[in-house]
């Protein structure tokens, strides 16, 4: 079962309430149902719960009864118009003449307002994994609902963004602690809490792949480091410089030969007496530069041979 489908379950839990909310739920689920006109409503859901609460929603707020057509199990519709004109009448529009909005009268109250929000997401509505992003939304195919509602929303202290998508308006939000806060007034607590244990899961995993990230870069930058050094220390082994490089110097190259593998504060450990971090970092970068200037004098060398030989 998916999140969204979770979170619905949860809700159809919940009571019904009392006559006001009950009536601004069925409100919700209409206004953010598939269709909503004069001619016809439809209401989809795959989920079993959502379809039983709508039929009781509707039944208890506007006499109506919704029609389950057997080659259509997941969809709700009532095309009768007398009760058409009854579901109309219920939340205050004048039927065949009405151009939808939001009836604020319907949600006066705060609790009438939670209830909208819940049957706004019974209806249409979607919320993705937090592992896949945060991200809950709903939908309707009527401009001024979806308007009216972002209003609603903004007074109820839940700001969100607003977007056409495919003849369709979109509701949206990304902020999970405002998620959270959404779950939570709709009266989902259960799944609230469960969106904030998986939150906090996401966040302690990303902080752990930041951290591997981070210390296995560290480690590939003293892998390369490491290898430079030991191949500028074989260059003057072999070129014969070695011999005449500085005592300090020589006891750094055999240190660093001998440990290959290991970060400067690890080689810091065989020296005695002490030496400091940046000291070892001064020395061994002299070791390159004098390998880097043997290498250049032989490149030098070389590009005199080819002129001479021309």
């Amino acid at each position: 079962m998916s999140l969204t489908q979770e979170i619905k379950a949860e809700l159809c839990r919940q009571s019904l309430g009392k006559s006001c909310c009950r009536r601004a739920e069925c409100y919700g689920m209409l206004l953010f149902a598939a269709m909503f006109s004069a001619s016809r409503l439809r209401l989809q859901s795959d989920h079993p719960a959502v379809r039983r609460r709508a039929r009781l929603l509707l039944r208890q707020a506007a006499g109506a009864a919704w029609e389950e057509k057997p080659d259509c199990s997941h969809t709700l519709t009532l095309e009768d118009p007398e009760a058409l004109a009854r579901v109309f009448a219920a939340f205050g529009y004048e039927y065949k003449n009405a151009a939808l909005h939001l009836n604020r009268a319907v949600v006066e109250e705060n609790c009438c307002c939670r209830a909208f929000l819940r049957g706004a997401f019974l209806a249409g509505g979607y919320l993705s994994a937090p592992g896949k992003g945060y991200h809950l939304e709903l939908t309707t195919s009527h401009y001024n609902v979806a308007q009216e509602t972002a209003l609603l929303l903004e007074e109820m202290g839940l700001p969100c963004g607003f977007v056409a998508r495919r003849g369709n308006y979109v509701l949206y939000y990304k902020d999970s602690a405002v998620i959270e806060d959404i779950i939570g007034q709709m009266g989902a607590s259960s799944s609230a809490m469960a969106f904030r244990l998986k939150k906090v899961e996401k966040d302690f995993r990303n902080n752990i792949n930041r951290k591997v990230n981070c210390e296995t870069a560290n480690l590939d930058k003293t892998v390369e480091a490491a290898a430079r050094q030991c191949v500028a220390i074989r260059a003057l082994q072999k070129a014969g410089v070695y011999e005449k490089l500085p005592l300090a110097l020589q006891k750094t190259a055999q240190v660093r030969l001998a440990h290959p593998e290991e970060s400067l504060a690890e080689l810091l450990r065989h020296f005695d007496p002490p030496l400091s971090k940046p000291g070892l970092s001064n020395r061994l970068r002299k070791l390159e530069q004098e390998a880097g200037r043997l290498e250049e004098g032989r490149r030098e060398a070389e590009a005199q041979k080819r002129e001479q030989a021309g």
